[in-house]
């Protein structure tokens, strides 16, 4: 009983504090909105402000913890950027040194130059997708550049107008409504990928004859084959099958161009030809020779191989359909081996 009591009395004594103490509270309460009242402040409003003052601490804090994030991954994302950037890097070297090592192989045939980032096709179509075609001879003006750079070119987007129209010669009206463009935007420019260009010249001219360049833009059709097939023949552990060269080659680049890089090459590489042609076997020094022979009508047709036509030069049923097939007869195979020494 005498804890009971003594329980009692400590609840009532709490009782009683907690009493004066809201008392208290309340009479302070009271006297504030009275100053409040005599400068004109309404209490009740004040009072919803300060609630929801406590109320957006909460938020602010969450909005801190979302500028830390945030810097977190454009941080991450930079640093995705700057991988992707030394792995482009990387694979331009090796197409920087492929064209170097064509131009030096094939020196006075076929010269090979590789731009980095100078197609910008891809940008101009995104640029045209988002302003229209109005602004397109100001982008094209991007075309003239020897190179650009992707992220250079989307942090002056957001840098502003000044910004691009000094780096990039880009009126200001149209710089203007690029700087005001969503940032998602500038992100796209940052992941567009501009492939490299790829310039080929082929040396027209005859052998032992003053070099005339040309591109593959100027070239014919014929000239045009002439050049990847230069191209095509050089070192590689690939097989190479080819149907039917003579359709778009003559037989001077045949002859003079073809067929010394096959004779060499084809002691690393497998050269495999499908030819009406009798210069590219004999000439090339075919290690095996297949005669084909067609029956039937179209395509309902058949195609066999002779045992007899299956060999090497040195097989006299192989050698005279060879005899056969060359333009000029027997009288130009004996020219032919007589000058190549086969």
């Amino acid at each position: 009983s005498k804890a009971l009591a003594k329980a009692e009395n400590e609840v009532k004594k709490t009782e009683s504090d907690w009493n004066n103490r809201k008392k208290d509270i309340e009479d302070n309460y009271e006297r504030l909105l009275r100053e409040m009242q005599a400068l004109n402040v309404d209490g009740t409003e004040f009072i919803k402000i300060r609630k929801h003052i406590e109320e957006l601490r909460p938020l602010q804090d969450r909005k801190k913890n979302l500028k830390e994030n945030l810097i977190a991954h454009k941080n991450y994302r930079n640093n995705l950027l700057a991988e992707w950037e030394d792995i482009k890097n990387i694979e331009y070297r090796k197409l920087k040194n492929a064209a170097v090592k064509v131009s030096q192989t094939l020196r006075n045939r076929v010269r090979v130059n590789v731009a980095m980032d100078s197609h910008i096709e891809p940008l101009l179509q995104l640029l045209r997708g988002e302003f229209g075609r109005k602004f397109l001879t100001s982008f094209k003006r991007l075309s003239s550049l020897d190179q650009l750079s992707l992220r250079d070119f989307a942090q002056r987007c957001r840098e502003g107008e000044g910004s691009l129209n000094f780096n990039y010669r880009i009126p200001p009206g149209i710089a203007k409504h690029i700087a005001n463009a969503d940032l998602e935007l500038f992100m796209k420019i940052e992941e567009l990928e501009l492939p490299a260009t790829t310039v080929i010249w082929l040396n027209t001219a005859g052998e032992n004859k003053t070099p005339v360049w040309q591109t593959l833009d100027e070239l014919s059709t014929g000239q045009k084959a002439t050049a990847l097939l230069l191209i095509l023949l050089l070192d590689s552990k690939a097989p190479l099958v080819v149907d039917q060269p003579e359709d778009d080659l003559d037989n001077r680049f045949i002859a003079e161009g073809a067929v010394p890089i096959m004779r060499t090459e084809k002691r690393r590489r497998q050269f495999v030809f499908s030819t009406h042609n009798a210069n590219i076997p004999v000439l090339g020094d075919a290690e095996l020779i297949l005669g084909l022979a067609a029956s039937g009508e179209a395509h309902e047709g058949h195609a066999k191989i002779p045992r007899e036509h299956m060999g090497s030069i040195d097989s006299k049923p192989v050698r005279e359909l060879v005899e056969e097939i060359l333009e000029g007869g027997k009288g130009a195979f004996e020219m032919r081996r007589s000058k190549y020494g086969f």
